[in-house]
């Protein structure tokens, strides 16, 4: 405690008042150097990264080391949707194992085995409550960000450059970093949660404050996820959602030349594959497309069989099992992660695709309060939200959840950090933007 002596007064001395020592900051070099170590662990950067094998098993440990901060967080931290995740995470944890057992014939390990890939949903409370103990500023969790989301561009590209081409793997199980396939030749599947929460962040930069340095940024960023990261539904689903940011964010005429680029694109498109526009697609998705229509006939028939597969899902098997999917449904083309939503219904039935639905749409509003109009990073993690849910009409929402719940945390501690400096703010202060967003 420091003791403070009042000052002379009429000839008196005031009795000593007793205040609270101020708390010592920790070092700002420390608070960006914890943020760029753990923030990858949270957006599942390396958690199917088997090239790294101490990453890899670090990333699958994240979530039962995290245990003690979701606890913290569910006891010391108000928490916006708490009684809904509390929900899914009890269902997905509890409940599916349960039917997978009755369904699937699985055993008490292998059901909750299937299990692990769905404890990243809790990382919306484990890193709510890392960031409120670590206190770092917001500038600082800006600059992280974009640091990992640039440093992902300038890693993918350095290894395509430098990897040879026979270190490319056609077998998943031997690398899952550096891929080949006939259709799409060698690419690199780069963990892209920071790259393409930074292309969003300088698509929101540029109609916020018409930074044209950030368009040939933003073009260099796509071209790469072209020509090395090669992933359609990701790449699209980007596409999207930037031009739906310019689009909602322009004004005047600017909104027009949007729109009309836009439109102009569509009928360009329209034009060159009117005439055979069914054939072209199948030939540019290739055997994929095949592979996953016959997924989903698979598991629809499955579903049909009764409705409480329809209600509760009938949970999954890992690949360690004595019994697979491709066994029980007779077919080895059967791929659960590759058909969308029908996938999740398949293990996790109606209830279960409707509370993962709320908690994206709870993310998205969470972001969507955090947002605000002078800063580019709180909109970007609401157009992440819905870049995963555009993708998500392909990939399996449970792949990498994760992300969503590492979006919902920041843009939490955002919103409330942003609360805290209007509150200490002084009362006739002139108004400005809090930390100098955007342009800090």
């Amino acid at each position: 405690m420091i003791v403070e002596l009042g000052a002379r007064q009429r000839g008196r001395i005031l009795s000593p008042v007793r205040v609270a020592a101020p708390r010592r900051s920790q070092p700002r070099s420390l608070t960006v150097m914890i943020l760029l170590a753990v923030l990858p662990l949270f957006g599942q950067s390396f958690h199917y990264l088997v090239d790294v094998p101490p990453l890899y098993a670090l990333s699958k440990s994240w979530p039962v080391l995290t245990i003690p901060l979701a606890v913290y967080a569910l006891a010391q931290i108000e928490l916006p949707f708490k009684s809904l995740c509390i929900a899914l995470l009890a269902y997905l944890v509890a409940i599916t194992p349960a039917v997978s057992m009755v369904q699937l014939g699985n055993g008490l390990t292998d059901a909750m085995a299937t299990t692990v890939k769905v404890w990243p949903f809790a990382y919306c409370f484990s890193l709510a409550a890392l960031l409120t103990l670590l206190r770092p500023t917001l500038p600082q969790v800006r600059g992280a960000l974009i640091a990992l989301g640039a440093g992902t561009f300038v890693i993918m590209l350095a290894l395509w450059l430098v990897i040879p081409p026979e270190a490319y793997a056609t077998d998943p199980l031997q690398s899952k970093l550096l891929m080949y396939d006939v259709e799409r030749g060698p690419r690199i599947y780069m963990p892209m949660f920071f790259g393409v929460l930074f292309l969003f962040y300088l698509s929101r930069r540029f109609c916020a404050y018409r930074e044209w340095w950030t368009i040939p940024l933003l073009l260099i960023g796509l071209l790469l996820m072209v020509l090395i990261y090669k992933q359609r539904t990701a790449l699209g689903s980007v596409v999207l959602v930037v031009g739906f940011a310019m689009i909602t964010s322009a004004r005047g005429w600017w909104r027009i030349l949007a729109v009309g680029m836009a439109l102009l694109a569509t009928l360009v498109l329209a034009a060159a594959y009117s005439a055979d526009l069914a054939s072209r697609a199948e030939q540019m998705l290739g055997a994929s497309l095949s592979i996953r229509q016959n997924s989903i006939v698979l598991a629809l028939d499955y579903l049909e069989v009764t409705p409480l597969r329809w209600l509760l899902g009938v949970g999954a098997v890992t690949r360690f099992s004595n019994v697979t999917l491709a066994d029980i449904l007779g077919n080895n083309q059967f791929y659960l992660a590759d058909i969308g939503w029908i996938g999740i219904v398949f293990e996790y039935g109606v209830i279960g695709a409707v509370l993962i639905a709320a908690f994206y749409v709870a993310a998205l509003r969470t972001a969507r309060k955090a947002a605000s109009g002078d800063d580019p990073m709180t909109q970007a993690l609401g157009d992440y939200v819905l870049f995963a849910l555009a993708t998500s009409t392909i990939y399996s929402v449970v792949f990498t959840p994760g992300e969503v719940a590492s979006v919902m945390a920041l843009a939490l501690y955002w919103r409330n950090a942003r609360r805290q400096a209007g509150a200490q703010r002084p009362l006739h202060s002139p108004k400005r933007p809090v930390f100098g967003m955007g342009r800090a």
